[in-house]
C-alpha cells in the first residue's frame, strides 16, 4: 500500500479513476483509523445539533 502523498500524485499524473479511488481508500482508511481513537468520553460529549435552529438555551 501506497501513503496518501503517493497516491495522490499518481492520480495528478494519470487521471485514471483507479488511482482516485486508491487515494480515496486511504484517506477513508486514515480517518476511520483516528475515529477509532477517540476516547468513548469524547464521542459520548459530542452534540449533534446539525443546524436545526433548536433552541438549547434561552436568553432573556
Amino acid at each position: 500500500m501506497t501513503n496518501e502523498h503517493d497516491a495522490w500524485t499518481s492520480f495528478f499524473q494519470t487521471g485514471s479513476v483507479l488511482d482516485y479511488l486508491q487515494y480515496k481508500s486511504i484517506q477513508k482508511a486514515k480517518e476511520a483509523a483516528y475515529n477509532a481513537n477517540k476516547s468513548n468520553s469524547e464521542v459520548k460529549d459530542e452534540v449533534f445539533d446539525n443546524g436545526t435552529d433548536t433552541k438549547a438555551t434561552e436568553y432573556r
